[in-house]
């Protein structure tokens, strides 16, 4: 469903919370450089410090911004039911896929990692990428069995680290740094050399 090159964002913030100045012209210079997707609030996109209210702001103003490109969106949280709520919004604000990350201060078994996204994928009418990083989640790797959404689609795909840089050429560079000095950094690729840190149900 995903291919190419998908780049993560970071998500600028100033004293009065999400720098929407800086973060929009991130998001408009990826797409300008053609990239194939966007993931927001992703690792580099900072999610685990911000409330629901500035998650879904950032959602919005990515999906609006990126001129036509996929956006992802991060959903991980400490609380199933939050994670449900921050996917509802990432939906709302026009998702064309979810991101998720298993958050947890315990250690979870593999059963319980794959009740959080057999749960998550029923609720779900979009994709759902599976965030397998356990060197920073504490969580092991992401159960073999594939979850199915609402729609019977089962997760299908694998990851595990960013890719090397070299997955991105035939991609025109970002450019310059935004307002502020943040830079539009390009994350993993989608199926490509070093694979992403996803799965997508499709």
């Amino acid at each position: 469903m995903f291919s190419g090159l998908s780049a993560f964002p970071l998500t600028p913030m100033n004293e009065q919370g999400i720098d929407d100045a800086a973060f929009v012209p991130l998001v408009q210079r990826l797409a300008d450089a053609g990239v194939d997707s966007i993931g927001a609030l992703g690792s580099t996109g900072s999610y685990a410090y911000l409330t629901r209210e500035e998650r879904s702001r950032v959602a919005r103003l990515a999906v609006a911004n990126a001129g036509g490109v996929p956006v992802i969106v991060g959903i991980g949280a400490l609380r199933t039911r939050e994670v449900l709520a921050l996917a509802e919004d990432a939906q709302q604000a026009g998702a064309s896929a979810v991101l998720l990350a298993p958050v947890s201060y315990q250690k979870l078994s593999s059963d319980e990692v794959y009740g959080l996204y057999k749960a998550v994928a029923h609720e779900l009418s979009v994709p759902l990428c599976v965030y397998d990083n356990p060197g920073t989640g504490s969580v092991p790797q992401v159960p073999r069995q594939p979850a199915r959404d609402r729609r019977g689609r089962r997760a299908a795909g694998a990851g595990g680290g960013a890719q090397p840089a070299a997955a991105a050429q035939g991609h025109r560079r970002a450019g310059p740094r935004a307002p502020g000095g943040h830079h539009p950094r390009a994350g993993a690729g989608l199926n490509g050399p070093g694979r992403a840190p996803c799965f997508a149900l499709g």
